[in-house]
């Protein structure tokens, strides 16, 4: 009887050591194991107190397992908008937590990016002034139906866009409204005419503005 509580009593040592760490957990061990073999003099007695320290050992692992998984802290979930084509061209914006490690590395750093790129743009809004007034320009014009602040374009403009990744044009703006009534692009790709410089319009937009 005196043996088992003697084991027993091993065993809750070791564990008691391993609530304060891994080191305290190992000096534990040692001491135990050193003692076992300088002082335990009979074959079946030694054999048996070096499986509780075994056993104790293994146990001990859940202990500072579960020690190190409160110890580190949760990372907080950072979303942010993030920007990409479909496959037919159409834009479509979507959240991502730039914690999340399943993400792949290109879209991360794409989303870090086009955040970077936000957050500067909404600083400049902020702290310019005529910055502040060029784009609430362009917000009102969209907002009366004078996209992009387009105006006298006709049948006979000529405009570029992109489909499939490819700069196509210059066409006519009839021509244009045909492409997207038979649906042979899409009516979301962007478009310019070619007296511009950056493809800020769709082409629905275009469309739409020609036929009123």
């Amino acid at each position: 009887m005196a043996v088992l509580l003697y084991q027993i009593g091993i065993f809750i040592a070791v564990q008691i050591a391993a609530v304060f760490g891994k080191s305290a957990r190992n000096t534990a061990l040692i001491l135990i194991t050193i003692f076992t073999l300088l002082q335990v003099f009979m074959s079946w007695l030694l054999i048996l107190q070096l499986i509780t320290v075994f056993i104790s050992y293994q146990f001990s692992k859940r202990i500072l397992s579960n020690n190190s998984s409160k110890s580190q802290p949760k990372k907080t979930p950072k979303n942010v908008l993030y920007s990409y084509r479909d496959e037919n061209g159409g834009r479509v914006v979507t959240e991502v937590d730039l914690n999340d490690e399943t993400i792949d590395r290109t879209t991360r750093e794409r989303a870090i990016l086009q955040n970077e790129i936000r957050e500067e743009s909404i600083r400049k809004y902020d702290s310019d002034i005529e910055y502040k007034s060029m784009i609430d320009n362009v917000i009102n014009n969209m907002v009366s139906g004078k996209v992009g602040g387009i105006n006298g374009i006709s049948l006979n403009t000529k405009f570029y866009y992109i489909e499939r990744g490819n700069t196509h044009g210059p066409v006519t703006g009839k021509k244009l409204i045909s492409l997207v009534k038979n649906q042979r692009i899409n009516k979301n790709c962007f478009v310019r005419q070619t007296t511009e410089k950056g493809f800020e319009k769709r082409a629905y937009e275009i469309v739409e503005l020609l036929e009123k």
